[in-house]
This record gives structure tokens, C-alpha cells and sequence, in this order.
């Protein structure tokens, strides 16, 4: 059994929840807040989360089948793994759908997903596939990017500050205007066929 015994739920605040491998359905939560709580991997069916913040939350391998995620952070959370192709999201994106902020997202995938204005900031985003995603305007300051894919991505506007390890091919990414930094901004040459000397 869950935690939950109603439909939907407004400004409300969990804490410490203990929901691992647990199924949650149709459930809907609006404006809330929930701390130190274990949901490694649970289903999370055609629940909706909207405006809700995750704090300090063990959300590795949760699976997110049909469920709506509309400015929804996380801040200090584990979401190792998480296929978030697999919630349902609007045809047309409005932005801040997801915020992550010190959180460990590696392993997860956002393949051909509309998120613009997301926040990946200071995020431990190691072997994250974003490939034909549509990602204007994103933050990934602060992130580590080793091993994570790009590719027909778009990331015009992106702010890449302080971020570190990524490797984007300029040629085959919409990279327009995006915000890069010396160091790491070398990085981008390395696909260019070309003879890089100190």
C-alpha cells in the first residue's frame, strides 16, 4: 500500500516517505513539497506533478510511464536512470518544465524531448543521452557531462558555464549563441579535423 488515499493533493509537504518499488497511479499533486523521501524505482502511472519541488529525494530508477511533470524541481536528489521519455509531455513545451539543481542524473535519458529553459545546474549528468532533444536556453552551469551524448540536439541560447567533460560536435548540434568557457570550450574543436598546437 501507498502513502496516498486521495486523488489529488494541494500544498502539501512529505516527508521521509518510504515508497521503494512501490506503484503509485493517477494520482496528482499540486504546489507540493517532498523531503528525504525513497522512491528507487517505483512506478510512478499517469500521475501528474505540477509545481512540485523534490528535496534531498532518492529518486534512482523510478519510472515515470504517462505521468506529466510541469515545473517540477529537483534540488540534492539521486535520479540515476530515469527514462523521462516515458512521461507525457505537451506537444508544445512551455518552459522550466524540469529543474535540477545538485542533483545526480546520470544514466538518464531525454532523447527528442522539447524541455527549453530546463535546468541541469551543478548536476552530476554523466552518460545522459540528449540526443535530437530541443533544449534552448538550458543551463547545464556547473555539470558534469563526461560520456553524455549530443547529437542533433539543439542547445541554441545553452549556457555551458563551469560545465565540464562535454563533448558536442558544432557540426551535427544547433550550438548557436550557447555559452561556452576556456578551458573546456576546446573541446568543441576536437571533431574538426584540424591541428590544435600550444
Amino acid at each position: 500500500m501507498t502513502a496516498f488515499t486521495e486523488d489529488e493533493y494541494y500544498d502539501e509537504k512529505f516527508n521521509d516517505l518510504q515508497l521503494a518499488n512501490e506503484e503509485l497511479s493517477s494520482v496528482r499533486f499540486y504546489d507540493c513539497t517532498f523531503r528525504n523521501c525513497d522512491l528507487t524505482e517505483a512506478a510512478l502511472r499517469a500521475c501528474k506533478f505540477s509545481g512540485c519541488t523534490f528535496e534531498n529525494c532518492n529518486l534512482n530508477f523510478i519510472k515515470v510511464l504517462d505521468s506529466e511533470f510541469v515545473d517540477a524541481s529537483f534540488v540534492k536528489c539521486k535520479l540515476v536512470g530515469v527514462n523521462w521519455t516515458e512521461a507525457d509531455w505537451p506537444r508544445t513545451a512551455g518552459r522550466r518544465m524540469l529543474s535540477f539543481n545538485q542533483c545526480t542524473i546520470s544514466h538518464s535519458t531525454f532523447i527528442g524531448l522539447k524541455l527549453p529553459g530546463c535546468a541541469i545546474v551543478d548536476c552530476m549528468a554523466k552518460n545522459a543521452d540528449f540526443r535530437e532533444a530541443e533544449l534552448p536556453d538550458t543551463s547545464f552551469a556547473g555539470s558534469d557531462l563526461t560520456e553524455s551524448l549530443f547529437g542533433d540536439t539543439t542547445l541554441t541560447g545553452a549556457d555551458f558555464t563551469r560545465a565540464t567533460g562535454y563533448a558536442i560536435n558544432p557540426t551535427q548540434n544547433r550550438i548557436q549563441k550557447a555559452k561556452f568557457m576556456l578551458p573546456e570550450a576546446t573541446s568543441l574543436l576536437y571533431n574538426m579535423d584540424i591541428e590544435i598546437v600550444d
